[in-house]
């Protein structure tokens, strides 16, 4: 499972990785869309949060941050059973799982080691995770720049709460910087975790 706040480059990083072992990979806001359209927020507020944002709710970093994790917590029934399925079912191939819902805790509670491997991508520098979210697109700039500099500081916010719960739990941390080494330094670690 590779976690990470918005902007840090998690899913290029996934879906080289994916390509790389041929293996597939699994959105884990593909599955959070496909629960909101089954759900109201009447029935799952949690995971219908930021569809009733407003544009002053975007300028509240510690909101959106706060936010995230309730969206984590509410993801990670979901997320367990499918981890669960691939595990338990033979014939189901390994998979990778990706998103900004995975928190340190969902192989670590459940999971032996040998069976989920967890990593934390972690943007140190906010003004890079600013340029990435620009560069990204994704609606991202449509927004006002209190907005953007909210949202941003919300995400830098998040992935230092997702490292320092990772290592607390001894999961792997990975730094976002140097972006073009990021992979070989992933799989360093995946493999090097995989032998313990």
């Amino acid at each position: 499972m590779i976690g990470g706040s918005s902007g840090v480059g998690k899913t290029v990083v996934a879906r080289e990785l994916a390509k790389h072992l041929s293996t597939p990979l699994l959105l884990l806001d593909d599955i959070r869309i496909a629960i909101q359209q089954v759900t109201t927020f009447e029935t799952n507020p949690e995971l219908h949060i930021f569809l009733n944002y407003e544009a002053e709710q975007w300028r509240n970093s510690q909101s959106i941050y706060d936010d995230w994790i309730t969206v984590g917590k509410a993801m990670a029934k979901p997320l367990y059973a499918i981890v669960d399925h691939h595990i338990k079912v033979p014939s189901v191939s390994p998979i990778i799982i990706e998103g900004d819902g995975i928190l340190p805790l969902a192989d670590n509670q459940i999971f032996e080691q040998k069976d989920v491997c967890s990593i934390f991508i972690i943007e140190q520098d906010e003004e890079q995770l600013l340029n990435n979210l620009h560069s990204r697109g994704r609606g991202f700039n449509d927004g006002g720049e209190l907005e953007q500099k909210g949202f941003a500081h919300a995400s830098w916010l998040y992935g230092q709460w997702l490292a320092q719960e990772a290592k607390k739990l001894e999961l792997l941390v990975i730094n976002a910087q140097p972006h073009q080494t990021i992979f070989e330094r992933l799989l360093s670690m995946i493999s090097i975790n995989a032998r313990r």
